[in-house]
């Protein structure tokens, strides 16, 4: 997890800093229109190109103990390059044809998917340094491409007029410059490979299922908005997604930083160690996400007014209202998305999770189209608890019959004992802090519950975090030197 701490901190970064500055640069509608192309882009990707990321992600690790890793890489990439061709042309077609209303907006989702198109070939080689184990470069790829695409984003914003296309061209920039980067580096490792047309077939028949299923939870995230959107209006849309994903990506951060680290050991454990081993580092893991999660779902909830600081004015006061529930949908579409796909993965029958996940979907959307016209965005809100808590259960309940997948249940009852506990003592906290400016209220808050939290979880070896702690500090002594 140390090793993967640069990426997390780019994350952070572009993760609060898109939120905080687009809510600034941008009026609620552009930013309304910016999260329809960022929701479109995702979706896009999801359903053409996902399917051969988790391929190399699961048979990288058996590609290695053979000489079969130039042909996976090779495979991959010819079939990648000629996915993205064909994807692209599908898009201009679509763009050319489909009712659009103004040139601005086809110009903006042309960017948008344009974008991914090229994603997928940068995606390829991420993978594969994260499956060999080779943190330091994919930290340093990873960070480089995500703050390189940031940063020339914010700035065509400010010296341009693209306004909500700029992020997209930041984005491709800084794909296009790290791809001729990496490149030279992934093409020696595909020396002596072959193009195998069999291994893209294999690819596909694992790689489908996660990708709809991955569709079908960001459905379940993202679909209210095209909803929002057709009851309600573009500002509607900005401000929705603006308290979303300040509660969501908070979580997501956590999640996508431990299963990072996590999901290549898993797999490798288990092709290599056996399914004892491979289910004792899923326990811990569980275990873990728990610890961190937790307490920051129930942070968000509790200091949602003071965080809303974060975001424009536009769309402060609609977001924070909906920030403290978001911050619980987060903790369930965490543990759907990084730990009960995980077994489905590991199982090799990823196409049971995509036939899960259809029912809280359709669920989902008949509350938006019930809920949103009665109450608003509270309604969508509503309507996503609902359908993630149905997904959540189904999820782990069937994840165990293809998989042994433990339950962390002790974590959970120590982490939400704890979680308690600090939302009591925050909350008795004078009244008289709300008088105070956003930023030390929040501090203040913030700093109270992470100190409750973490004497309590420590008292208790919730998730085993003092042993953690205490192992950790013990590879820092220096060695005892022997007697003479």
């Amino acid at each position: 997890m140390l090793g993967y701490v640069p990426v997390n901190l780019a994350n952070i970064v572009i993760s609060f800093g898109t939120i905080a500055l687009l809510t600034r640069l941008f009026d609620a509608a552009e930013f309304g229109r910016y999260a329809i192309a960022m929701v479109s882009l995702q979706f896009f990707h999801m359903l053409i190109f996902t399917w051969l990321e988790a391929a190399i992600a699961r048979f990288h690790a058996r590609a290695e103990k053979g000489d079969g890793l130039a042909s996976l890489l090779k495979t991959s990439y010819i079939t990648g390059i000629i996915l993205a061709a064909l994807a692209f042309l599908i898009l201009l077609a679509g763009l050319y044809v489909l009712p659009l209303g103004d040139g601005r907006m086809k110009m903006l989702l042309g960017f948008a998917l344009g974008s991914t198109c090229i994603m997928v070939i940068y995606n390829i080689g991420i993978e594969a340094h994260k499956a060999a184990h080779r943190i330091s470069r994919f930290s340093a790829l990873h960070t480089s491409q995500s703050l390189l695409g940031f940063s020339v984003g914010i700035a065509l914003i400010l010296l341009t007029p693209l306004r909500e296309t700029a992020p997209f061209i930041g984005i491709i920039m800084a794909t296009i410059a790290t791809i001729m980067v990496d490149l030279p580096f992934m093409l020696k490792r595909m020396k002596g490979g072959r193009f195998k047309k069999k291994l893209s077939y294999k690819y596909f028949a694992y790689g489908l299922p996660i990708s709809l299923s991955l569709l079908l939870s960001y459905i379940l995230s993202q679909g209210d908005l095209f909803f929002i959107k057709y009851f309600m209006n573009d500002q509607a849309v900005g401000a929705y997604n603006a308290g979303y994903n300040l509660a969501n990506r908070s979580l997501d951060v956590l999640f996508i930083w431990i299963a990072m680290a996590v999901t290549p050991i898993a797999v490798t454990a288990l092709e290599q160690e056996g399914l004892e081993k491979t289910t004792q580092v899923l326990k811990n893991y569980g275990a873990t996400l728990l610890l961190f999660v937790l307490p920051a779902a129930t942070g968000i909830a509790l200091v949602a007014e003071p965080a809303g600081l974060i975001l424009g004015i536009s769309v402060r006061e609609e977001a924070v209202k909906i920030m403290p529930w978001i911050a619980f949908v987060g903790v369930m579409n965490g543990f759907i998305s990084y730990y009960a796909q995980r077994a489905f993965m590991l199982a090799k029958n990823t196409g049971i999770l995509a036939i899960i996940m259809v029912f809280p979907v359709l669920i989902n959307i008949g509350l938006n189209i019930w809920l949103i016209p009665l109450y608003g965005l509270q309604g969508a809100v509503w309507a996503t608890l609902a359908a993630y808590a149905i997904g959540l259960v189904l999820s782990l309940a069937v994840a165990r019959r293809y998989f042994p997948l433990p339950l962390p249940l002790k974590a959970f009852a120590q982490t939400s004992f704890a979680c308690l506990v600090m939302s009591g003592c925050v909350l008795a906290l004078p009244a008289s802090l709300e008088n105070l400016p956003d930023i030390i209220e929040l501090l203040i808050k913030t700093g109270v519950g992470a100190c409750v939290y973490g004497l309590v979880v420590f008292a208790m070896n919730a998730a085993n975090c003092r042993d953690l702690v205490q192992d950790g500090l013990q590879k820092f002594k220096p060695p005892k030197t022997a007697a003479p």
